[in-house]
């Protein structure tokens, strides 16, 4: 940098993660989507296919955004994973995980993801779609793509408003943005009580909460 310059790095409004098809025969059981959530160790896709500059995320909301959330309620668990699947009855699990070409990190992850699961016992195959087959991948409007979607690596991009970044993922949006294609009376009304509420601390509660029920969901 030139003589007296100051590099500042601040958050960025974008995340990133990893979605399931809850509507997939061999997603549908929640203990399989809990396996899978425990199986992969976020440490590592984060050192491996970001440098480790990027900071671990707990829900969609980005670092410095109204409701953000910094702690999940699992961790990466691989004997954890083993126990839902068998719980589930469910052994040979093969999988598919689709990345976007081009986004070298986000192939990278997938590709660490399908090494995390191996150790769970899950055999994953990680395909690599170009542009515009990708983003129509969950579209129902485009086709019978999202009937066999299984796994996918995801990035949105949010304003500074809780509301922008959960927006994708409401009952709404299942067959537009919402590719997890789960729904919950809960979220919902947190939802509309959020667009109205004054109190900043309890809208913040409540985009905490509607993150808890995503979680909960096994489906990220």
């Amino acid at each position: 940098p030139p003589p007296g310059a100051k590099l500042v790095g601040l958050p960025g409004p974008l995340y990133t993660w990893m979605g399931m098809n809850t509507q997939n025969p061999k997603l549908k059981d929640i203990r399989i989507r809990k396996a899978i959530q425990r199986a992969v160790d976020v440490k590592s896709v984060l050192q491996g296919a970001y440098s480790g500059i990027s900071p671990q995320a707990h829900g969609v909301i980005p670092v410095g955004v109204l409701g953000h959330r910094d702690s999940s309620k699992f961790s990466y668990n691989v004997d954890e994973a083993k126990g839902l699947l068998k719980e589930a009855g469910v052994s040979n699990l093969s999988l598919e995980i689709k990345a976007l070409s081009g986004e070298v990190e986000q192939v990278t992850a997938a590709q660490i993801i399908q090494a995390n699961l191996v150790d769970a016992g899950i055999d994953a195959k990680v395909t690599v779609v170009d542009s515009g087959p990708y983003w129509n991948l969950g579209l129902e409007s485009k086709g019978d793509a999202w009937k066999t979607l299984e796994m996918w690596i995801m990035r949105f991009r949010a304003s500074p408003d809780p509301s922008d970044a959960i927006q994708w993922f409401k009952k709404d949006q299942v067959g537009v943005w919402n590719w997890e294609r789960w729904t919950d009376p809960e979220f919902e009304d947190l939802w509309n009580k959020g667009l109205v509420e004054r109190d900043n601390a309890k809208r913040a509660a409540g985009y905490v909460r509607m993150q808890e029920i995503m979680e909960d969901t096994g489906a990220y």
